[in-house]
C-alpha cells in the first residue's frame, strides 16, 4: 500500500510479520498487488508501491506477446519478403517491368491503368539497393509482431489496404511523378501496431514498445520531408490507413471483433482510398499538395 505521497506504507499488525519467501526475515512491507508480506530483497519497485516476484512474473506472462516472435509464426511476412525480392530481381533482368508496374498518375488517370496502385507496392528502386533493404528490414522487425496478434488474414488485409491508402494519398495529393515501394504498406503495419499497443498502454512493456515505435515514425517522416524524391505522402497515407484499420480491427480485448465489424473496417478504409482516387481521376491535374 502507499500513502498519498506515493511512499510505501508499512503493515501495522501486532507481533512480527515475516516475508513469504524468507520466513526468517521480519518485514513491514507488503506487495501492493497481492498483499503478500515481502522483505527488502524481494520487493521490486513498481509505478505504485512495490511488487513481489510472483506478481511480476505473472504480469510478464500476461503481457501482450509483441516482442519475441519467431519468423515461423509469420508466414505472410516471409512470403511478402520473397515476393518483393523476386520482383526486385525481375526489375534487374527483365526490361520494362518497372515502367509497366510503377504507380504512374498519368497512366492511371488517362489510360485507366488502376492496377498500378497495387503493383507498385511490390517494386523498389532498381538502382538503389538500400531502398528494398531498408523496407525489408522494417517489415522483418515489425511485421511479425502484428501478424502474431492480428492473424495471417487480417495482417495481409492491413498490408494491402494500407498500401492502397498510401498510393491513393500520393496519387490524389502529389504531383504527376511516378512512385514505387512498399513503404506505404509498411507504414500501415506500423500504424496498426501502434494502435494495438496504445490500447494496451497500461502494460509497461506495451508502453515502452509504443514509445520506440513513435520515435521510429517521427524520425522517418522527418527524413522523408528533408530528402528529395521520397514520397512522404505515401508514407502518411499508409500510416493513416493502417491506424484506422487497427482501430477497427482491434477493440483492446483478447478476442477479435465480429466479422461484420472487420469487413466494415476494410470496406470503409478501402472505400475512402478508392473515393480519393476517383475524385482525382475526374479532376486530374499535376498540381500537388506541396506545389
Amino acid at each position: 500500500m502507499t500513502d498519498p505521497a506515493g511512499e510505501p506504507r508499512t503493515i501495522e499488525q501486532p507481533g512480527e510479520t515475516y516475508c513469504y519467501a524468507h520466513p526468517k526475515e521480519p518485514t513491514r512491507l507488503q506487495c501492493t498487488r497481492c498483499g503478500r508480506p515481502i522483505c527488502g530483497r524481494c520487493a521490486i519497485p513498481a509505478s505504485v508501491g512495490q511488487h513481489c516476484p510472483e506478481c511480476v512474473a505473472e504480469a510478464r506472462r500476461n503481457a501482450p506477446k509483441v516482442r519475441s516472435v519467431a519468423a515461423r509464426t509469420a508466414p505472410v511476412v516471409v512470403g511478402l519478403l520473397i515476393v518483393n525480392g523476386a520482383f526486385f530481381v525481375a526489375q534487374q533482368t527483365i526490361p520494362g517491368v518497372t515502367e509497366r508496374l510503377v504507380m504512374d498518375p498519368i497512366a492511371i488517370a488517362t489510360r485507366g491503368e488502376w492496377w498500378r496502385l497495387f503493383t507498385s507496392i511490390v517494386l523498389h528502386s532498381p538502382v538503389q539497393f538500400l531502398h528494398i533493404m531498408f523496407n525489408s528490414l522494417v517489415l522483418w522487425i515489425y511485421g511479425p509482431q502484428l501478424e502474431a496478434v492480428f492473424g495471417h488474414v487480417r495482417f495481409f488485409g492491413v498490408y494491402l489496404v494500407a498500401g492502397l491508402s498510401g498510393n491513393a494519398a500520393s496519387f490524389a495529393l502529389g504531383r504527376c511523378a511516378g512512385s514505387l515501394g512498399a513503404s506505404g504498406a509498411i507504414f500501415g503495419i506500423v500504424g496498426a501496431l501502434a494502435v494495438f499497443l496504445y490500447r494496451r498502454r497500461s502494460s509497461q512493456i506495451a508502453s515502452q514498445f509504443l514509445s520506440g515505435l513513435m520515435f521510429f515514425v517521427a524520425i522517418n517522416l522527418l527524413f522523408g520531408f528533408m530528402v528529395p524524391r521520397i514520397d512522404n505522402l505515401a508514407h502518411l497515407g499508409g500510416l493513416a490507413g493502417g491506424a484506422l484499420l487497427g482501430w477497427g480491427l482491434d477493440d483492446g480485448s483478447s478476442r477479435p471483433p465480429s466479422v461484420a465489424r472487420q469487413l466494415a473496417t476494410f470496406a470503409a478504409v478501402g472505400g475512402a482510398a478508392a473515393g480519393a482516387i476517383a475524385y482525382k481521376t475526374a479532376n486530374f491535374g499535376c498540381a500537388g499538395l506541396f506545389g
